[in-house]
């Protein structure tokens, strides 16, 4: 496994950047992680329960919280705060 060696957020809270210590960097919309939230809110309990979340083009990433070695919680300027992005998960949405 991978670990982040940096996290920033750049462009206005629009882009989420993570550099990991391969070399690989994700680069990821606030837009994105917003939809792909992996928030039981837009996940639900099971794959049947996904919404499916329009009118996020202009969400900004307005902090960053670490969680424990393995995760970050990213909060959102519309007030969402529940996901946990693991570093996998992150590198998933980068792929």
């Amino acid at each position: 496994m991978s670990w982040p060696t940096d996290i920033t957020v750049t462009e206005k809270g629009r882009i989420l950047e993570v550099v990991f210590d391969d070399g690989e960097i994700a680069r990821l919309t606030a837009e994105r992680l917003r939809v792909e939230s992996p928030s039981a809110e837009v996940r639900g309990h099971s794959p049947s329960q996904k919404k499916i979340v329009t009118g996020k083009e202009n969400v900004a990433i307005v902090d960053i919280q670490p969680i424990g070695n393995y995760a970050i919680k990213i909060v959102f300027d519309d007030g969402h705060n529940t996901g946990l992005y693991s570093w996998d998960y992150l590198r998933k949405l980068a792929s």
